[in-house]
């Protein structure tokens, strides 16, 4: 076919019109350069050999993060059969008492068991911070490494023992040395705000990777019924020993709202890593398949 009045040949032997070449230009016109962050972030791209403006190519995000959140919900689940033991042991207690009444033998044994129970359960909450830090850091690496969005790991796994740590002052120093209802309420609100320290890490990483967000905030608003639920009602790591068995149907009723909790949290918590996850998997299969369609079509 012989081209038209109004084609022409360009240089590397393309037969182009000028409606062709006026599109071109339309798309060529304008280059937007991205901000540079400044001398620092410009000295530290040379340094390390990137361009302004580039993305780095998806890598394949590093195994783990499954096998990490399932020892994570492993371990939360099993805080939850912690509390609903404890409150099993109290209610069973309180029915035993309304019945035939209680020796002081079996009593002494019955919170012998709680004690237990109390240790077993700070331990295995010890044991959870270092697999949710290890979590967080891990997600943060893959979806730099799935976005090309890079994600301080270091910073987000300490922001969650950093916002504990801040929670469990507040409330050593503050709530429980505090008779008035106005100061506990306003220190609980207090630690509400320190706990969404971690959860503004999570976030950004969740925004990165186009993840589900709403299990993450969800899990947010258990974790603040929480610390309502230990600070007002009690939970199984706050219980004392009590003499009166009108008391032991109430705490034991307090732990059954702290186990519901937990569970609540523990589900929430399973789906916020698990959202991560998938989002970050998604992400590096759109970008290396789109990378893959722009090779074959060059």
């Amino acid at each position: 076919m012989t081209p038209d009045s109004g084609s022409a040949v360009d240089a590397s032997g393309r037969v182009t019109t000028a409606r062709v070449a006026e599109a071109r230009q339309s798309i060529t016109r304008e280059a937007v350069t991205p901000s540079d962050g400044g001398p620092l972030r410009r000295t530290l791209d040379r340094v390390r050999g990137v361009r302004h403006g580039a993305r780095a190519p998806a890598r394949k995000p590093y195994p783990g993060e499954s096998v990490l959140r399932v020892v994570m919900s492993m371990l939360l689940a099993a805080l939850c059969l912690l509390t609903v033991a404890g409150a099993v042991v109290l209610l069973l207690l309180w029915q035993q008492s309304r019945d035939s009444g209680v020796l002081t033998s079996q009593l002494d044994r019955t919170w012998d068991i709680l004690d237990t129970l109390r240790v077993v359960e700070r331990w295995v909450a010890f044991a959870v911070v270092p697999i949710a830090m290890a979590l967080i850091a891990l997600a943060a690496i893959n979806v730099g490494r799935a976005t090309g969005n890079r994600r301080n790991p270091v910073i987000a796994a300490l922001s969650l023992p950093a916002g504990l740590i801040a929670v469990w002052l507040i409330g050593s120093e503050w709530i429980a040395g505090s008779d008035d209802v106005v100061d506990q309420v306003a220190g609980l609100a207090v630690q509400i705000a320190l706990l969404a320290l971690p959860v503004i890490f999570l976030e950004r990483i969740a925004l990165t990777a186009e993840a589900r967000r709403r299990p993450l905030r969800a899990t947010y608003l258990l974790g603040a019924a929480y610390l309502a639920q230990l600070q007002f009602l009690g939970a199984l790591s706050t219980i004392e020993r009590a003499d009166d068995s009108a008391e032991w149907g109430r705490l034991g009723a307090y732990l059954v709202i702290a186990a519901l909790i937990q569970v609540l949290g523990t589900l929430a918590a399973t789906e916020s890593a698990r959202a991560i996850e998938q989002g970050i998997d998604h992400r590096y299969q759109l970008r290396s398949r789109f990378s893959e369609s722009l090779l074959a079509q060059a």
